[in-house]
Protein backbone atom coordinates (compact mmCIF):
# COMPACT_ATOMS: atom_id res chain seq x y z
CA UNK A 1 0.00 0.00 0.00
CA UNK A 2 2.85 2.41 0.77
CA UNK A 3 4.44 1.72 -2.58
CA UNK A 4 1.19 2.55 -4.33
CA UNK A 5 0.90 5.90 -2.52
CA UNK A 6 4.49 6.81 -3.32
CA UNK A 7 4.03 5.95 -7.00
CA UNK A 8 0.75 7.86 -7.12
CA UNK A 9 2.30 10.97 -5.57
CA UNK A 10 5.27 10.79 -7.98
CA UNK A 11 2.86 10.47 -10.93
CA UNK A 12 0.82 13.48 -9.74
CA UNK A 13 3.93 15.60 -9.24
CA UNK A 14 5.23 14.57 -12.66
CA UNK A 15 1.91 15.52 -14.25
CA UNK A 16 1.97 18.92 -12.57
CA UNK A 17 5.55 19.48 -13.69
CA UNK A 18 4.75 18.62 -17.31
CA UNK A 19 1.63 20.82 -17.30
CA UNK A 20 3.64 23.77 -15.95
CA UNK A 21 6.40 23.20 -18.51
CA UNK A 22 3.86 23.13 -21.34
CA UNK A 23 2.24 26.34 -20.06
CA UNK A 24 5.64 28.11 -19.87
CA UNK A 25 6.44 27.11 -23.45
CA UNK A 26 3.17 28.63 -24.65
CA UNK A 27 3.93 31.89 -22.85
CA UNK A 28 7.50 31.99 -24.18
CA UNK A 29 6.37 31.42 -27.76
CA UNK A 30 3.73 34.14 -27.44
CA UNK A 31 6.34 36.58 -26.13
CA UNK A 32 8.74 35.62 -28.91
CA UNK A 33 6.11 36.44 -31.53
CA UNK A 34 5.42 39.79 -29.84
CA UNK A 35 9.11 40.74 -29.76
CA UNK A 36 9.70 39.71 -33.36
CA UNK A 37 7.16 42.23 -34.60
CA UNK A 38 8.82 45.04 -32.61
CA UNK A 39 11.92 46.97 -33.62
CA UNK A 40 15.21 45.07 -33.74
CA UNK A 41 16.63 44.60 -30.30
CA UNK A 42 19.85 46.15 -29.11
CA UNK A 43 23.09 44.25 -28.87
CA UNK A 44 23.47 42.48 -25.57
CA UNK A 45 26.23 43.80 -23.35
CA UNK A 46 27.28 40.20 -22.90
CA UNK A 47 27.89 39.86 -26.64
CA UNK A 48 31.12 41.82 -26.36
CA UNK A 49 32.45 40.98 -29.82
CA UNK A 50 29.45 42.40 -31.68
CA UNK A 51 29.20 45.27 -29.23
CA UNK A 52 32.81 46.31 -29.83
CA UNK A 53 32.40 46.10 -33.61
CA UNK A 54 29.25 48.20 -33.49
CA UNK A 55 30.94 50.79 -31.26
CA UNK A 56 33.92 50.99 -33.61
CA UNK A 57 31.62 51.47 -36.57
CA UNK A 58 29.72 54.27 -34.79
CA UNK A 59 32.98 56.06 -33.91
CA UNK A 60 34.22 55.78 -37.51
CA UNK A 61 30.97 57.28 -38.79
CA UNK A 62 31.17 60.13 -36.26
CA UNK A 63 34.76 60.95 -37.26
CA UNK A 64 33.87 60.89 -40.95
CA UNK A 65 30.91 63.21 -40.30
CA UNK A 66 33.07 65.61 -38.26
CA UNK A 67 35.69 65.73 -41.00
CA UNK A 68 33.02 66.41 -43.59
CA UNK A 69 31.45 69.20 -41.52
CA UNK A 70 34.80 70.88 -40.63
CA UNK A 71 36.19 72.50 -43.81
CA UNK A 72 39.41 73.74 -42.11
CA UNK A 73 41.02 70.33 -42.14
Amino acid sequence: MRTFLVLLSVAVLDGLFLAQKHHEQKIASAQAVATQTAAPRKVSEHNWMKNSLDTTNKVKQQVAQQRKDDPTR
